[in-house]
């Protein structure tokens, strides 16, 4: 039985999930647009996008508490919404009392020795890791493209995380398995190109594991072929693995996608949407993941699709 509800998401920046639990649920988050640039100057902006999202828990408290008018200077409101602050979480007290278990218990419900453990594999926080993710979010960091790690490996840069990724270790429900899900970051994207100027572009999405997913996922990403008629794509890479987030985030859980475009000649001037889907991986890849982790591998073109596309380029072609 699918369980599906209509939802929006806060007001920062696009972002793209679709996931299944146990039984399935998509969930896709829409929010407001903003500007952004990728390393080679090349100006981008972020489009909204609406969808489905995925059935959250009736929350018995609030996981972050940060209201604006705690904050006289707008930018450190919108700081202190991304700083990272895991030893504020209180993550295992709060499953706690959700779950009406001694704390001495929540450990071993989770197969976790502490709850530090959960962040343990990530890299460390770059000291100016919330102003850029501010910057990011309000479309004045021009450089997404020479993003590090260090910042993309962060659950904390991805909009929604505080206030719904958190909830899979603050208010777990044993009924419902996260095994198939996936996000992508910004979702939509536009540029201009011109028939006598410059006919290129590149854009950087980042592609990551939904919330509380606990597999491996293949995923292979690829234009439609009605965006190939008008421009040249590479995706690199085109093929990945997303690794579990739950009960604690893998290494590499989240992967910096870079596309670039060439407009083919005797295209006419107009507006282009770019399309991109994620299929499954090549057989051999597809071969090689299933044998390593075996039950605990799932192809990410399994997820619920969305209404859309999970990324999306619309480009302006003019004279």
């Amino acid at each position: 039985m699918v369980e599906e509800q209509q939802s929006k998401g806060n007001n920062l920046v696009p972002t793209l999930i679709v996931g299944i639990i146990l039984v399935a649920a998509v969930a896709i988050f829409a929010l407001n647009p903003f500007k952004a640039e990728n390393s080679s100057g090349t100006p981008l902006a972020v489009l909204p996008i609406e969808g489905e999202a995925q059935e959250e828990p009736q929350s018995v408290s609030e996981t972050i508490e940060i209201a604006p008018g705690q904050f006289a200077v707008r930018q450190r409101y919108f700081e202190e919404t991304f700083r990272p602050k895991r030893d504020e979480y209180n993550l295992f007290e709060k499953a706690s009392q959700f779950l009406g278990i001694p704390i001495e218990k929540v450990p071993a419900f989770f197969s976790l020795n502490s709850e530090s453990e959960i962040f343990s594999q990530l890299p460390k926080i770059p000291e100016d890791f919330s102003e850029i993710a501010y910057l990011l979010a309000s479309g004045r960091y021009y450089a997404i493209g020479s993003l590090s790690e260090e910042y993309f490996q962060q659950p904390e840069f991805y909009p929604g995380f505080k206030d719904q990724g958190l909830k899979y270790w603050s208010e777990p429900n044993p009924k419902y398995w996260a095994t198939n899900g996936y996000g992508t970051y910004p979702a939509e994207q536009f540029d201009t190109l011109s028939v006598s100027g410059r006919k290129d572009f590149i854009g950087v999405v980042f592609f990551y594991t939904g919330y509380g997913v606990q597999t491996y996922q293949g995923a292979t990403i690829i234009p439609s072929s009605e965006s190939l008629e008008h421009f040249d794509i590479e995706v690199s890479p085109s093929t990945f693995l997303l690794e579990p987030v739950f009960p604690k985030f893998s290494r590499n859980w989240a992967n910096q996608v870079t596309i670039k475009g060439k407009l083919r000649d005797g295209t006419p001037p107009g507006e282009y949407e770019i399309d991109f889907m994620v299929v499954a991986p090549p057989r051999e890849k597809r071969e090689e993941w299933e044998f390593k982790y075996r039950n605990l591998y799932f192809d990410a073109a399994n997820a619920i699709s969305p209404s859309g596309y999970p990324i999306k380029f619309t480009i302006n072609v003019t004279e």
